[in-house]
């Protein structure tokens, strides 16, 4: 299953990017979105990239049919690695692990300057190799990760909204 997204935000490339990076924010967003026991494994880097790793459990709606393969609550891991200057363009590949479950999501997000603000270009695409049952598996995961890009996009722009 793919999944494209670009989110638009009112704000410079610079102040969207420092959020992406800042620790205390990643948990705040990821608690507003339903997330549970969130920890930053890995925030760091400077000019030019930067390494994010996030752990965080969260819930999930699972019909009967995947109970073997999915919880009630899961727990994902999801690293990134930034790459940019000040000004933007900031280019992300990811990767979100979620445990026990065989489907591997990847992605990568491009934010960049437009108009008065700037956009964020999110694409990823989950898969699962398992006959029959895969296709279930990997458009349940993608419908749940869907929801979830929607809902960060939600949380950050309410909060830049705040100023």
């Amino acid at each position: 299953m793919k999944i494209k997204a670009v989110h638009q935000y009112a704000k410079d490339v610079d102040t969207v990017f420092g959020l992406f990076h800042d620790p205390a924010f990643m948990k705040v967003k990821y608690e507003g979105i339903g997330a549970r026991h969130v920890e930053v494994l890995e925030c760091a880097g400077g000019e030019g990239g930067y390494t994010v790793k996030v752990k965080r459990e969260v819930p999930a709606d699972v019909p009967s049919l995947l109970k073997k393969f999915l919880n009630p609550v899961n727990t994902v891991v999801q690293a990134e690695r930034w790459e940019g200057k000040a000004g933007g363009p900031y280019r992300c590949a990811f990767e979100i692990d979620i445990a026990g479950v065989p489907v591997t999501v990847k992605g990568a997000m491009e934010l960049r300057t437009e108009g008065g603000g700037c956009v964020n270009d999110v694409q990823l695409e989950v898969k699962c190799g398992i006959p029959l049952i895969g296709g279930k598996l990997a458009d349940f995961v993608g419908g749940d990760a869907e929801k979830a890009v929607r809902a960060e996009y939600e949380f950050i722009r309410a909060h830049l909204a705040k100023g």
